[in-house]
């Protein structure tokens, strides 16, 4: 059986045993009963519950060992210590299929853990895959499956979104979201503790399912990170998360500048915009988000404003601007025929058009029509307002009717605007197949992520094809070192020259007069660096000394390094001074979640002040290293400023896919600097000038 098949039987069963019903009036397991006959369930439902009677005209059974057929798929809602016995009665009698809904395990501790174990133990025994617990269910409009213990609403309709909630009040909230703007869902799974089918299994399912055409997940934490980016990066379907619990302060001590400058939410942010994903902050944002997704998508930037206030007009024209949309200008033709049918004749016409001296509101449909005819016009935001007592009320409601079959026609999308009263923009919302915006500016954002959807190119995870790489004799370092916390500085740049880092060449040096020789051999100033493992901050604690170019300079740099380095032996490490260009700063780490990541950007104090930085989920290729470096808030000082020549991206771009091919590789690295990098331009190359190694114990 597929992947897509065996999860297809939560969806699609052929008959459903509701176990944990009595005849109670306050019984929750008589909702789900209840919600399956409400949507139209057509298959099978049985009831199971310790009391005997009868719910809706049908028997309670005692065990679902007491039913005489086959059961395709069982929902759970008895007490948590109860759950183990009910999933062995499931499994002697060829269920494979079970839906949790009981609270009571790891969410409480030890005990519920416990708990836990046995349900997986007992899975494991008869091949049982299970949803939850601790969540509200299975729902699938498009076969009448509503499994929640709460019961749903009717406005619910069939519709394209579906969705994943690790919370079931999340959940409700969101489909009642989506209920009052009149989308329909297609599935919806309450995913609760995640014990064993998480939302990479069905994310999976939903990228390939033919009923959901847009995916919207509300997630605590990710069980596997990688997983997710993997799958979301393949998918041709939009995905929007609404990621929460985004500021766990780490407790552990940050050994390198990599860990320092890590921060649990900006790397979600960056892995789920490396995967193509949507991350939404709020529900108003996910509603606005799926909004602007039910419609045509707007395949370029180029936009016709039209509104009924002046004022919203320049609003919109602000968010135009912001977000990089184009204002094309309307033929004067055009302007003249909408000219002679103003009143007052005191609005310059123009894109955007302000209609403020129009009542003509059949003309407003006209207008429309010829913005979307036009091929320099690739979407229209269209402002309007009235009185739902009021004489316009009827031919504003039949305006909206006409847009909406204009962007059928024409499939180019309308951003619709309406200010009027809540009443009336439900009445809007519950009979149209457009979506209806409150303000220009949450139309214009949307409008905005519409066209980045249209426009984006996924680039599913791969690893960049490298040959030149010395595997064995990097593994050799770590291994050699491996019952170090970190590598000293000779090795940590031997590790990454293995990986075609290019570094400049070194000397090493245990007395003065070694240091002096290496001096002379490099026929200028050098650089000298003690040879400990893992230093951070050589410059603070003076265990480097820069532009060395005399005897006397060396010596007093050596007498130095001998006094810090007190007892102990000290071996020096000597470079040639290198010319200046940019610094920048590559790093990476091994994530709980995400697994290995890296890191990119710019050196010096600029990355410890600003924090500007971008991270990806490895392994990467060129293009998402190209993108990688174009993220960050200080790409133009790579680009050339005031007459600077650009950087070397190409060099830059094969040092992060080099680091991030080293990651994958060597799960023995915990953490690595790489700074800094010293790029020069274009054409010219990058040295990496320092590295230091944190080892996993």
């Amino acid at each position: 059986m597929s992947k897509h098949d065996q999860f297809s039987n939560f969806f699609y069963p052929k008959s459903i045993a509701v176990i944990g019903v009595s005849p109670e009036r306050n019984n929750l397991g008589k909702n789900i009963v209840m919600n399956c006959l409400m949507f139209g369930y057509e298959g099978e439902i049985l009831s199971v519950g310790l009391k005997k009677g009868v719910v809706f005209g049908q028997q309670i059974y005692a065990s679902v060992e007491q039913i005489d057929r086959d059961i395709h798929l069982a929902v759970i809602l008895t007490p948590a210590k109860t759950i183990p016995g009910i999933l062995e009665q499931c499994g002697r009698k060829g269920i494979k299929w079970v839906v949790i809904e009981s609270a009571g395990f790891s969410e409480l501790g030890e005990e519920g853990r416990s708990l836990e174990k046995a349900c997986l133990d007992v899975a494991k025994k008869y091949g049982i895959r299970m949803i939850g617990p601790n969540g509200i269910g299975v729902t699938n409009l498009e076969n009448g499956v509503a499994l929640p213990f709460i019961q749903l609403r009717r406005e619910i309709s069939l519709g394209p979104v579906s969705l994943l909630a690790q919370s079931g009040g999340v959940g409700l909230s969101s489909l009642g979201f989506l209920a009052e703007e009149d989308i329909g869902i297609n599935k919806f799974v309450s995913l609760g503790n995640k014990l064993d089918v998480d939302e990479n299994d069905l994310l999976e399912y939903l990228i390939h399912d033919d009923g959901t055409k847009i995916i919207l997940l509300y997630l605590e934490g990710f069980t596997d990170g990688r997983r997710f980016i993997e799958i979301a990066s393949k998918s041709k379907k939009p995905i929007l998360v609404h990621k929460s619990n985004r500021f766990k302060a780490s407790a552990k001590i940050a050994h390198s500048h990599t860990a320092a400058l890590f921060t649990d939410d900006q790397l979600v942010d960056h892995a789920l915009e490396q995967a193509g994903c949507v991350r939404v902050n709020t529900m108003d944002d996910a509603m606005d988000y799926i909004k602007i997704l039910t419609l045509p998508s707007l395949k370029g930037n180029r936009l016709a404003v039209v509104s009924r206030s002046g004022g919203h007009a320049v609003i919109a024209a602000d968010a135009c601007a912001h977000y990089g949309f184009h204002l094309p200008p309307f033929p004067e033709e055009f302007l003249k025929k909408v000219e002679r049918r103003l009143r007052a004749h005191v609005i310059r016409l123009q894109n955007p058009l302000d209609l403020g001296d129009l009542f003509d509101l059949e003309f407003y449909e006209y207008i429309v029509e010829e913005m979307l005819k036009r091929e320099d016009v690739d979407g229209v935001m269209l402002g309007h307002g009235y009185r739902r007592g009021g004489f316009e009320r009827e031919a504003s409601r039949n305006l909206v009717r006409k847009v909406e079959q204009l962007v059928e026609r024409y499939q180019k999308p309308v951003a619709l605007f309406v200010f009027t009263e809540a009443a009336e923009m439900g009445y809007l919302r519950r009979h149209s197949k457009i979506p209806i915006f409150s303000a220009p500016e949450n139309a214009m954002r949307a409008f905005h992520l519409s066209h980045s959807w249209a426009s984006r190119r996924p680039i599913p995870m791969e690893a960049q094809t490298i040959q030149d790489l010395d595997v064995i004799g990097a593994e050799a370092i770590l291994h050699k070192a491996a019952s170090q916390e970190s590598l000293f500085l000779r090795d940590s740049l031997d590790l990454i020259e293995y990986y075609g880092l290019a570094i400049p060449d070194y000397r090493l040096a245990l007395a003065l007069d070694e240091a002096i020789e290496a001096w002379r051999s490099f026929n200028g100033p050098i650089v000298m660096k003690i040879n400990r493992p893992h230093i951070s901050h050589k410059t603070d604690l003076g265990a480097i000394s820069l532009n060395l170019d005399s005897e006397e300079q060396i010596e007093g740099a050596f007498r130095d390094f001998q006094t810090l380095a007190d007892s102990r032996e000290l071996e020096v490490l000597i470079q040639p001074f290198v010319k200046e260009g940019q610094e920048l700063i590559l790093g990476g780490k091994r994530d709980e979640v995400f697994g290995p990541v890296i890191l990119f950007g710019l050196g010096g104090i600029l990355v410890e002040t600003l924090e500007d930085v971008a991270w990806r989920v490895a392994p990467i290729n060129r293009e998402e290293a190209g993108r990688m470096i174009k993220q960050i808030k200080g790409r133009q000082i790579l680009s050339g400023v005031r007459g600077a020549k650009p950087s070397d991206m190409n060099a830059i771009e094969d040092f992060l896919v080099r680091l991030s091919q080293m990651l994958m590789d060597l799960p023995l690295i915990k953490e690595i600097d790489v700074n800094p990098v010293m790029v020069y331009a274009e054409g010219e190359g990058a040295l990496a000038l320092d590295a230091r190694v944190i080892i996993e114990q």
